[in-house]
């Protein structure tokens, strides 16, 4: 899957630990991705709620960031965002 960005209605702000971008619609304000670099390899996620055919996905996680440290932040990314290109 890849994901392209279109146009320059996209703003880019930084999770508290500045470790990841997250890219939100300027019109709307909802989250469309996030992405960072971790280990040399430029990871992200989008927003599944976005997708057409959401149900195909499996169940959704649910946590908590707020109480992760900036390294496990990292370590739960990187077993769970895919490799991205162009971020």
């Amino acid at each position: 899957m890849s994901v392209v960005f279109i146009g320059d209605g996209i703003s880019t702000k930084q999770n508290g630990d500045q470790l990841a971008n997250f890219y939100h619609c300027k019109a709307c304000n909802e989250l469309l991705a996030v992405g960072c670099n971790i280990n040399g390899q430029l990871r992200g996620a989008v927003n599944s709620n976005l997708l057409q055919d959401v149900n195909q996905l499996g169940n959704p996680i649910q946590i908590q960031p707020r109480l992760l440290s900036a390294g496990e932040k990292l370590e739960r990314w990187d077993k769970l965002w895919g490799f991205l290109n162009g971020f």
